[in-house]
């Protein structure tokens, strides 16, 4: 490769955005190699190492194409056409229906950005689809980011946080397993572990960190929550929590009423005054009113911990009793001694008690929670329950800990506010869900599966795609096919013909990341590389006639007359706006291909930062840390995590299994089956079995099975994996293309190997609407006359 070029770029294909240098000769993509001074360069995964393969794969669409064939057809009898034929279609058909019907009336489908290409275009993908008008914009969110990124704000205000895994004295991942999502992040964790940090990992399966973890917690598929109770029970119970963080920096002290569940207010006093109890100064915000533990009867001596109290208080209306936020708390807590918790989630009680010794004893904890406990029914409050735990630790925003926020200011160009709140209050399930996705315009995929078919709450007509394959990334497969079959006209763009794309009137041709520029404000997969800022650039010229999603979506807000709100459909305009504050341009960063490491850091011990004089405080309706959320409340939600029966889901007759989903380090979602050396990696699909629940089916190794549920039905290869949880089992979920010869999915049957398509949504989040793709229940079977493959 004498004559070979190397560029720095950066790899997007999953959240870790691995730093690295693109190896190009004679205008051709070779290959990528690791970049080790950058934040996340140190190494690189299959996929990314399959750059090459992906840009160059024969069955890329390279221009765009139009149907001629009817919906349901064998084949849609796919036309080239050209770009200014095809954007000039659509946009014609995006004003009509604005201006006839409304723009909610048409649903767009982005992909995730978290794993996928789509990254580089996702503020302005975005902000096209807030200027347009639209508030349904199926996202995934709901089971993906919503939890960590959202429903954290409703305790910490900000989001879960970047955690500083390196410089920590303890890692907790909980349903997260970064060797297999998060190369980057994996590195951080390694550099801690070798540090002397201990490291406690919640999660059924034996990951390789699970087998290194000072405590593993084997815990059942969806009882995280009661796993998250009762480790703050053990700690709050024994008095081994942060007081003293706990008693400024979150809302435990404020005084609760037994009558309304609100917070006491000096508005709720007799004109008199008369109290009963000392309290500590009126809070900042709304006169709310707390116990003052420093001036209490409390014996700080004792094990019973402060902030720990409950009396009368004389109010307008009469004698009320009032508990402190933390009170209400430990109570729902001590309804989970570690005997219940393994009643429930199968953890032993001596296990438990030794991780909440490790989190009691630690120095300061960074943890990380992902899809393993945010698809679930209860996904919301078995977040609160994590937060809140994790906030009695003090280790929230300090070194070694999760820390939110930047190194430096960047200005979010998604458009949020070019949404009218007129429009924005029509998205499809925020009337059943308030305080959900549906805030932000990201819908879920069944609300709009049924606007289409049922016009309710009012029609969806038209479909625009950007990447997602909804066949396959989400459940309601059949419902889905008959609303994509329904639709009035449906673009879909993306690099390949997906099962979803088949059901669109035109595709569109995308250029991957390595054929386009890319803006990428920090790396956060630690503290430090959230300080560096990179402009990649396209390293190879797009392959046929492929465009990026920016400038499809430029293009088409030309056609719509929307150039004033997307900068002059000029990208470096909006990038420059997005850097101003942190002193970058975009001409600077061409000048830096390997990136800027910008001034300032993320910031550490922010509680003490003074603003007008006073602590700056957390963006919470209280200022503080919520242990108990009023906002919640008023809502019609539990405003202290807890448990129900219905809940727990129990087991379903006929249906003994809980059925879970793993990621393989080999493929991201949907993605990468068609790629040859992945595919080598892992030729099928296969559901996780442990041992003992395999030779009660009669089950060898690499036999082929049936995944049965009440929803519907999936085929997979058995592998056998021990120490898996009892009664736990996992398949991959992703799976559309044909199998090989004598394979149960071959080209009749291409989503034969498709889990979702047997996951029901019957049941879902009442703050999120997430599913149970982690813990749904099923039989497993043998697919009689498949031999063993040993």
């Amino acid at each position: 490769m004498a004559g070979a070029q190397k560029i720095a770029a950066f790899c997007t294909q999953c959240r870790s955005r691995c730093g690295c240098v693109a190896v190009v000769e004679d205008g051709r993509l070779l290959g990528i190699e690791p970049l080790p001074d950058h934040p996340t360069g140190q190494a690189l995964c299959p996929k990314g190492r399959a750059a090459p393969e992906l840009v160059y794969h024969p069955e890329r669409v390279t221009r765009p194409l139009r149907r001629t064939q009817p919906k349901g057809a064998a084949d849609p009898g796919w036309q080239p056409i050209g770009w200014d034929e095809a954007l000039a279609e659509i946009a014609a058909r995006l004003s009509d229906i604005r201006a006839t019907h409304g723009a909610e009336q048409v649903a767009f489908s982005v992909t995730t950005p978290s794993g996928s290409h789509i990254s580089d275009s996702i503020s302005w993908v975005e902000r096209f689809i807030r200027a347009y008008g639209s508030p349904n914009t199926i996202y995934g969110t709901e089971i993906c980011n919503w939890h960590k990124d959202y429903a954290s704000r409703f305790t910490y205000g900000h989001d879960i946080g970047t955690p500083d895994f390196a410089n920590t004295g303890c890692v907790v991942l909980w349903g997260n397993n970064p060797a297999a999502t998060w190369l980057a992040r994996q590195v951080e964790i390694q550099k801690g572990l070798k540090s002397g940090a201990r490291l406690i990992v919640i999660d059924p399966r034996p990951t390789v960190l699970a087998k290194r973890a000072t405590q593993w917690l084997r815990v059942r598929p969806g009882t995280d929550q009661a796993v998250a109770l009762g480790l703050a029970n053990l700690l709050v119970s024994s008095g081994r929590f942060d007081r003293d963080f706990a008693a400024t920096w979150t809302n435990a002290s404020l005084l609760v009423r037994s009558d309304t569940g609100r917070f006491l207010r000096e508005s709720d006093l007799r004109a008199d005054g008369r109290i009963e109890i000392l309290f500590s100064p009126a809070a900042e915000r709304g006169g709310l009113l707390s116990f003052d533990a420093t001036r209490g009867s409390w014996d700080p001596g004792s094990a019973t911990p402060a902030l720990r109290w409950q009396g009368t208080v004389e109010t307008l209306s009469g004698p009320v009793v009032c508990h402190t936020a933390l009170e209400l708390f430990a109570r729902a807590a001590a309804e989970y001694p570690p005997e219940r918790v393994a009643e429930v989630s199968g953890i032993e009680p001596d296990d438990l008690i030794k991780a909440a010794d490790i989190i009691a004893g630690a120095p300061s904890i960074a943890y990380y929670a992902w899809n393993g406990v945010g698809q679930s029914v209860t996904a919301t409050q078995t977040d609160r329950a994590i937060s809140i735990l994790y906030a009695l630790t003090g280790s929230y925003g300090r070194k070694g800990g999760n820390v939110p926020g930047g190194a430096a200011p960047f200005v979010d160009i998604s458009g949020q506010d070019l949404l009218p709140a007129t429009q924005r209050d029509k998205a499809l399930g925020l009337a059943e869900r308030p305080l959900g996705p549906g805030l932000h315009g990201w819908v879920t995929a069944r609300d709009v599966y049924k606007a289409v078919l049922a016009k309710a709450p009012y029609p969806v007509r038209m479909l625009m795609s950007f990447g997602t394959n909804l066949l396959v990334s989400q459940p309601d497969t059949e419902i889905a096919r008959k609303a994509l079959s329904a639709l009035e006209f449906h673009v879909h763009a993306d690099f390949f013909i997906n099962a979803t794309a088949r059901y669109a009137d035109i595709i569109l041709p995308v250029a991957t990341s390595w054929e386009r520029e890319g803006l990428r404000t920090g790396f956060d997969g630690s503290l430090e590389g959230l300080r560096h800022v990179q402009l990649r650039p396209p390293v190879v010229e797009p392959v046929g006639e492929a465009r990026s999603d920016t400038d499809i979506v430029m293009g088409l807000a030309a056609g719509l007359g929307l150039a004033d709100r997307m900068f002059d459909l000029d990208a470096d305009r909006g990038h420059d706006a997005a850097l101003a504050k942190a002193g970058l341009t975009v001409e600077r960063l061409r000048r830096s291909p390997e990136g800027i490491a910008v001034e300032g850091a993320a910031q550490v011990d922010a509680q003490s930062i003074l603003q007008d004089g006073h602590p700056r405080g957390y963006p919470t309706p209280t200022r503080k840390i919520e242990i108990y959320s009023e906002r919640l409340l008023l809502s019609g939600y539990r405003p202290i995590p807890g448990l129900d029966a219905n809940d727990l889901a129990p087991p379903e007759p006929g249906y003994p299994l809980r059925l879970g989903s793993a990621k393989s380090v080999a493929y991201c979602h949907s993605q990468h089956r068609n790629i040859a050396s992945l595919r080598r990696l892992v030729p099928d699909p296969i559901v996780e079995m442990s041992p003992a629940d395999a030779a009660a089916r009669a089950i060898a190794q690499g036999d082929w099975v049936r995944i049965r549920t009440r929803s519907g039905d999936v085929v997979a290869r058995a592998a056998l994996v021990p120490a898996l949880a009892s009664g736990a089992v996992f398949g991959q979920h992703g799976w559309w293309v044909e199998g090989g010869e004598g394979t149960p999915y071959d080209r009749r049957h291409p989503l034969a190997a498709n889990l979702n398509g047997a996951i029901g949504t019957d049941r879902a989040d009442h703050v999120s609407g997430s599913i149970p793709l982690r813990c749904s229940w099923c039989q497993i079977e043998k697919i009689s006359g498949e031999p063993s493959s040993g």
